[in-house]
């Protein structure tokens, strides 16, 4: 087992690092999303994503 941790070890460390990152963005994601900020702002004039929820509430 240490022989093979010896061998992978640049591949562990760097899945750990990678892992860690998607583990922070998806807890900012979740952060912003309990806030109530996101991607939607409910102001349709200043979208960039084509709003294709325009007419719809846009409270959560």
């Amino acid at each position: 087992m240490l022989a093979w941790l010896t061998n992978n070890a640049v591949t562990v460390i760097a899945s750990a690092v990678v892992l860690a990152a998607v583990g922070m963005a998806v807890a900012v994601l979740a952060k912003d999303k309990k806030r109530g900020s996101g991607a939607c702002t409910g102001n349709c004039a200043s979208c960039r994503m084509g709003c294709a929820s325009a007419g719809k509430d846009h409270r959560v």
